[in-house]
């Protein structure tokens, strides 16, 4: 494709069948300058509706770059006003700037008059060639343009199709657009477009304009067939994972990335291997459910919560949800209600963050009966809601009163002997891995999910006051804002340091373990970051000037009144805020202290990696079992050799992973194919509003000045705890669920952020220069 847009747009117009092209004709800028009136004249004769004026310069286009997007098109130009109209083709001609050739050319285009669905195609990904169609589109606004303008992130949508299934699609839209597309492909003998498409109130493709995708020089030649091959394995797998399992409740299931455990929000969309065995070893192989049974949940024997879909993590919900459940419900009533949640989140995909509130019943709460009537309906009679009922109830009581080993204060005593066998650990010898993750798991991450639990639960109860009227949307903010945990006190230490008050040798042996990758070997610790104690003093902690929520007399007699009801016995108001208050504290310092051997085991692993040979960069793609398997059971001489060669197995297969597109939810087998990316609803923290330059860390970026800044971060990892000792006006992530670590962290500093936004529109802020946060109104927009 040598010629310009103009002439690509002549060339297909009368041999294309299924693509309709809008009525244009264009003229060079020497022709313009020569002869405007008669320009002017043919756009009044040749038109009688709205018409849009688009560039097409010589340097857009070419084989290597296509200049998309830098060149001027006015849209929604009445071709009846000359003024308009020559105002218009002026504009595009000064976006030319220095390239104002005089071979240059403007087109005038009809408009597309109802579109029902606009967007851009790309016949590649862009990133690496993966064989996938990619949709950009919207089919809210009506409008031909928000896609190539950005300006409507709320409307636009992606679609991934795998390139040899597009006879799976459902849709009659997609499936007329995608029979254009194929046969544009074979009339200009090219699988690697960029096309610029409407779609018409009766379904008609319009081509817009098309050019060539101008990254394939990035891309990986080979991945192709190996995307087909493990898209194949994993369809089979899901049509024998989607059906019943011996044991558990509930006959299908969904898989979801950030349900639950949330693991693309903790190891991310797709982990390397280290960090994904570690996960699995020490939470979603057999903690999670270990902590869910001491708690007096229904728990599925002998299940791992997450499986690995071509290197990608997913939750199975149906586990999740039959987890969620009281011991003593009755199977019959489980498993309707399994099968009813896991259809209710097929439904509502965009709640697939915010499951233990949106779509499950976790915990008794205050407004059991609307919540039963909201979340379960008539799928129950009434004296199977009034048992659901009475269990939770049973089950909530015992827990929030400390009547059982799932208790707060049994957790917490299991986390501090962690600590103290952390104090006590002199070994650095990496044979002392095996015993550090049997702690990490008995007395780490056990614990701590059962305190991650009550988090849920106390944050279902405040919820439930709210909606009772008791507590208002403010009083919720207050009491979140009046925890003091961990992160207030890692704030003033940081304070302290930077102000030469505290030892940098005693801060870093409280803190120096944490890493913004927890579960990353390639993340700097606090401790082997040079530039972290470095730069002026900082403010301390705001959550110094906080005093602690109280009840009003009012609402404690109001809760006091409720808890008598529901047979709490001497349990009061004030019981319960403590309870909310020891819930959320231990939560954040149960995981603040397993990570420390999390961490440390990391460092033993690169210490391991050193003394053969390896990076740590190799060594991250090297799975646990095999490293452990090495150093306890190895003798032969050529471990550099074995894992090496293991390692560049795995870099393989990781770059193969990063390249497949899998939905945030799979529903059914087809999902491996035809991804669509649903536009996430944000937790929105606090009731704040603010615009501010925007800054994207990651987990190698170093200790930078922050203040005044919205906080750009994919994840919620506590390592970036150190972001809270800088003045930051906000905060936005890309994964994260309503009560995760940085919703907990924000709501207590009183930032106002918006916590797990969703790829798309996290893709979209990435590239802003600013953002606009409004909590209150739940909106936030990139401002470029």
């Amino acid at each position: 494709m040598d010629s310009t847009k103009a002439e690509t747009l002549a060339l297909l117009q009368h041999k294309v069948s299924l693509f309709s092209v809008p009525n244009f004709f264009y003229f060079t800028v020497a022709e313009f300058r020569q002869n405007k009136n008669h320009v002017l004249q043919k756009v009044n004769s040749s038109f009688c509706s709205q018409v849009v004026v688009r560039s097409s310069s010589i340097f857009e286009d070419l084989g290597t770059t296509s200049s998309a997007g830098e060149f001027e098109s006015i849209l929604n130009i009445d071709s009846g006003d000359r003024l308009a109209v020559l105002n218009s083709i002026n504009a595009v001609i000064e976006s030319y700037g220095q390239k104002k050739a005089d071979n240059n050319q403007i087109i005038i285009q009809e408009m597309v008059e109802s579109s029902s669905m606009s967007g851009v195609i790309f016949t590649h990904d862009l990133n690496a060639g993966a064989p996938y169609y990619v949709i950009n589109y919207d089919d809210q606004s009506g409008s031909t343009d928000t896609v190539t303008s950005g300006s409507s992130e709320y409307s636009n949508r992606t679609l991934y199709i795998h390139r040899n299934s597009t006879h799976k699609l459902h849709s009659d839209r997609f499936l007329s657009l995608m029979g254009a597309v194929q046969e544009l492909e074979n009339i200009l003998n090219s699988q690697f477009l960029d096309i610029e498409f409407a779609i018409g109130a009766d379904l008609t493709p319009y081509l817009l304009q098309v050019r060539p995708i101008t990254t394939q020089s990035n891309w990986n030649r080979s991945l192709a067939k190996s995307i087909d091959k493990t898209l194949d394995g994993i369809q089979a797998l899901l049509g024998d994972y989607l059906k019943r399992i011996d044991g558990v409740y509930g006959k299908t299931t969904v898989l979801g990335q950030m349900p639950d455990w949330n693991p693309a929000e903790m190891i991310g969309r797709a982990p390397r291997a280290l960090a994904t065995s570690l996960y699995k070893a020490i939470i979603t192989d057999n903690a999670w459910r270990v902590a869910r049974e001491k708690m007096g949940y229904s728990v599925p024997v002998n299940q791992p919560l997450m499986l690995m879909l071509a290197g990608q993590p997913f939750i199975d919900t149906r586990l999740s949800f039959h987890s969620y459940l009281p011991k003593t419900i009755k199977p019959s009533v489980a498993e309707k209600l399994v099968d009813h949640w896991v259809a209710r989140l097929a439904c509502s995909p965009e709640s697939h963050d915010k499951i233990e509130f949106d779509i499950a019943i976790t915990a008794y709460c205050f407004d059991m009966d609307s919540k039963i009537e909201s979340l379960i309906g008539d799928v129950l009679s009434d004296d199977e809601k009034n048992d659901f009922k009475l269990a939770h109830l049973t089950q909530t009581r015992t827990l929030v009163k400390g009547e059982c080993g799932g208790s707060v204060s049994s957790a917490m005593e299991m986390i501090n002997l962690l600590k103290q066998k952390q104090d006590l650990l002199s070994s650095e010898s990496s044979s002392s891995i095996s015993t550090m993750l049997d702690e990490c798991i008995a007395f780490g991450t056990v614990p701590f999910a059962i305190l991650a639990r009550h988090g849920f639960i106390a944050k279902t109860i405040l919820i439930s006051l709210e909606s009772r009227g008791i507590l208002s949307k403010d009083d919720l903010n207050k009491i979140q804002s009046g925890v003091h945990t961990v992160a207030s006190e890692l704030v003033n230490d940081i304070y302290s340091l930077q102000s030469g008050r505290l030892d940098n040798s005693i801060f870093m042996n409280t803190y120096g373990h944490l890493r913004p990758g927890t579960y990353d070997i390639m993340s700097l610790r606090y401790d082997q970051i040079k530039s972290f104690a470095e730069g002026s003093p900082l403010s301390p902690s705001r959550n110094n000037q906080v005093s602690k929520f109280q009840f009003t007399e009012e609402q404690e007699i109001s809760i006091n009144t409720m808890l008598e009801k529901d047979g709490f016995g001497d349990f009061t108001a004030t019981d319960l805020l403590n309870y909310v208050n020891d819930a959320t504290v231990g939560r954040e310092y149960g995981k603040f202290i397993f990570t420390k051997t999390l961490s440390n085991i990391l460092e033993l692993i690169g210490k391991f990696a050193e003394k053969h040979g390896l990076t740590r960069d190799e060594i991250s793609h090297i799975p646990l079992n095999t490293i452990l398997d090495k150093i306890y059971r190895s003798y032969n001489a050529h471990i550099e050799e074995d894992l090496r060669a293991l390692s560049e197995l795995e870099h393989e297969k990781h770059i193969i992973s990063s390249s497949i597109r899998l939905p945030q939810l799979l529903i059914d087998t087809s999902g491996a194919h035809i991804v669509p990316f649903q536009v996430s609803h944000p937790n929105f923290i606090t009731n704040k509003k603010v615009t501010a330059p925007s800054v994207v860390l990651s987990s190698t970026t170093e200790v930078i000045s922050l203040s005044g800044k919205v906080i750009i971060i994919e994840g919620a990892d506590p390592g970036f705890d150190w972001i809270f000792s800088h003045k930051i006006a906000g905060l936005v992530t890309k994964y994260g669920g309503a009560n995760s670590h940085m919703a907990i962290r924000c709501a207590e500093f009183g930032i106002p952020a918006a916590i797990g936004c969703g790829e798309q529109r996290f893709d979209l802020i990435l590239n802003a220069n600013q953002v606009h946060l409004d909590c209150a109104a739940g909106f936030i927009e990139p401002l470029h």
